[in-house]
């Protein structure tokens, strides 16, 4: 199908801003409306032909106002934090503002939703295990991972009701725009300022956020009414993404590797301080650690079968990342200075 109006949920997040590039880039004269809180930031939109709906998915009469006039929507806007003071808000937003966006989209007679879900959904299984789509539920110690869950079959809920509904399930995405930063564009940062890295022992899936954003359309115009898909790329062990990082930079570094049940103890003061005393987010909490003894990798075969989804080198996705961390300002002069010439 090819949308003449779409509204885009968590236009400005990471994910969120290249979904709405995507759009303009593949449907020519596609109007795109943008929502967003009021407050994000919109770095990542700025200089886009769009619409900027600034609202809240929880509130109904935001969601009814930003839709009309849409045929399609894209559903990006979540609360993505492995720690927070309030961790209820990942109820409100994620399940509540799905279960509210969803009504009003069957309501409302929209002709096709792209729900993003997470790979969390599947994710778990085992180190060295590639989950899939029908993967059971297991990181029932991550909160943010549980509230995604529950949106996730609300979608499913919301299909059998008749609302043509396509779920995606992103793993990590690596890219430019990353201004958060992820947890993996962290890493990066991490890589190149510090002077040791500590390694702990487990994996993920790694997905360029360009492809990523590029599976959310074929979604759209393949996906089967109901279905999830993995949209990621290549699993690697966090070693390994490490030795990806010294070859692309041409730097080494002294690197700690540990297994994540080394850092119990220290994970324990860490959220004890983030509750009673810091109120700001841990460093490491205990249920961190066990989602990385679960074990994070992906089969993505699904989406490259049904939907066509291709991924690009990963190594282009890292180099990609920090090129934009550098020039936007997430690294000091020192160590710009060193990056130049391998970049």
């Amino acid at each position: 199908m090819t949308p003449e109006q779409v509204l885009v949920t968590g236009a400005a997040g990471f994910i969120g801003s290249h979904v709405v590039r995507a759009l303009l880039a593949r449907y020519p004269g596609v109007r795109v409306r943008a929502m967003h809180l009021p407050k994000d930031n919109l770095v990542n939109l700025h200089g886009l032909d769009i619409e900027l709906c600034p609202g809240d998915v929880t509130r109904r009469e935001d969601v009814e106002a930003a839709l009309q006039g849409c045929d399609t929507v894209f559903h990006l806007a979540a609360v993505y934090a492995l720690w927070l003071p309030d961790e209820t808000v990942m109820d409100r937003v994620n399940v509540d503002g799905s279960r509210t966006l969803f009504q009003a989209c069957l309501d409302n007679s929209i002709r096709r939703v792209v729900y993003t879900s997470s790979y969390a959904v599947f994710a778990g299984q085992g180190q060295g295990i590639r989950c899939t789509e029908t993967s059971p539920f297991r990181l029932r110690n991550s909160y943010y991972s549980v509230t995604k869950y529950r949106s996730h079959e609300l979608a499913c809920d919301f299909a059998a009701r008749g609302l043509d509904i396509v779920i995606v399930c992103p793993t990590a995405p690596v890219g430019p725009g990353d201004y958060g930063p992820t947890p993996t564009g962290k890493l990066f940062i991490d890589f190149v300022s510090a002077p040791v890295n500590t390694v702990m022992q487990s994996g993920s899936n790694y997905v360029d956020v360009r492809d990523c954003a590029e599976g959310h359309l074929l979604a759209l115009e393949h996906g089967r009414t109901g279905e999830s898909y993995i949209l990621g790329g290549d699993n690697y062990t966090i070693g390994e993404m490490i030795e990806l990082l010294e070859d692309i930079t041409g730097q080494k570094r002294l690197t700690v590797r540990l297994s994540p049940w080394m850092l119990i103890p220290a994970a324990h003061v860490s959220l004890f301080l983030a509750n009673h005393v810091t109120h700001k987010a841990p460093l490491l909490t205990p249920a961190d650690l066990k989602t990385l003894q679960m074990g994070l990798w992906a089969d993505t075969s699904k989406a490259e079968r049904e939907l066509g989804l291709e991924k690009r080198p990963i190594r282009e996705s890292v180099t990609d990342a920090l090129r934009w961390f550098r020039q936007n300002g997430y690294l000091s002069e020192r160590v710009n200075k060193r990056l130049d010439e391998a970049l």
